[in-house]
Parts: C-alpha cells; structure tokens; sequence
C-alpha cells in the first residue's frame, strides 16, 4: 500500500519560495510553526487524579471479586451435596457464577483503565453491551445507565 504525504504540496510550495496561501486545515506543526504546550499542570493532576480513581475502583473491585468467590465456594459443597436439586440454591451459584465473571471484566477493564483510560472504558463497555445487557442495570452507574438505553432503544422518528 502507498504511503501519501498530504501536505506535499504545501512542501513543494515552500521550497519554490512561493507565499502560501494558508487554509483553516493545515495545522501548525504542518508549517513547522512552534505550538503552544498544553498547560502541563492541569493535564498532569487531572492524569493523576484519574489513575487515583481507576486505582480506587480497581481495589474495591478486587474486593467483590473476592468476596463472591468466597459465597461461591462455600454454597458450591452444598449444591453439591443436594444433588442440585434445591432451585433457590442453584439460582444463588448462577447469580454468584455471573458476578464472578462481572467481576474479572471489570478488573480487566480497570487495569487497562490504570494506564489508558480510554481503552479500559472500551473494554468494558464492548463486554456489557455484548455479552451482557442485564449487566448495565446492575453494574454500570445510573448516570451512564441513560446513555446505554438510549444506545438501544433509539428515538423512533415518524414515518417516513
């Protein structure tokens, strides 16, 4: 595959010595123009701050895991021992099962999260909305729970 340089034409104009007659597309760093640096003091705390939060979560989420693994285990032995035949008991090791498995996305998602915010939220986004809808509800906070739902069940326009 070809490799095209857009702005080969601003080079080549530049080179002939001709004035540029410059559009609002062509960057600063295209024209080798110095850029203003972002303010590095608010970009680095807001960084920071978001590591914090992703940590935070990250720890609580170890913690549920851990405790549903604890639930798990210790119902399993009886499920077992009943032959699996208490409904109940067998409703209460799926919801467990699920849990569990909520709980390692999410700790994937926030591990990843810890570094690229951006990525983490997009794993844990593409899990619930593919593999587990029910999960928004219960996992997802309910300021984001409106987004999802509109992503949905979209606004019906009239008929066309």
């Amino acid at each position: 595959m070809a490799i095209y340089d857009i702005f080969e034409h601003v080079e080549r104009q530049k080179e002939m010595g001709e004035k540029i007659d410059l559009s609002t597309h062509i960057s600063d760093l295209t024209l080798n123009d110095q850029v203003k640096p972002p303010d590095e003091k608010g970009s680095l705390f807001a960084t920071i701050a978001a590591s914090l939060f992703f940590f935070m979560l990250l720890i609580t989420c170890v913690g549920w895991g851990i405790l549903t693994l604890i639930f798990l285990v210790s119902a399993a032995p009886t499920h077992f021992l009943t032959f699996f035949k208490i409904y109940k008991l067998k409703t209460f090791i799926s919801r467990r099962y699920l849990n569990l498995k909520r709980s390692a996305i999410c700790f994937i998602a926030l591990l990843v999260a810890l570094f690229s915010p951006a990525l983490g939220t997009m794993i844990a986004c593409s899990y619930f909305l593919m593999y587990d809808k029910k999960g928004i509800k219960e996992v997802v906070p309910s300021i984001l729970q409106d987004q999802f739902n509109e992503f949905f069940n979209p606004p019906h326009q009239g008929n066309l």
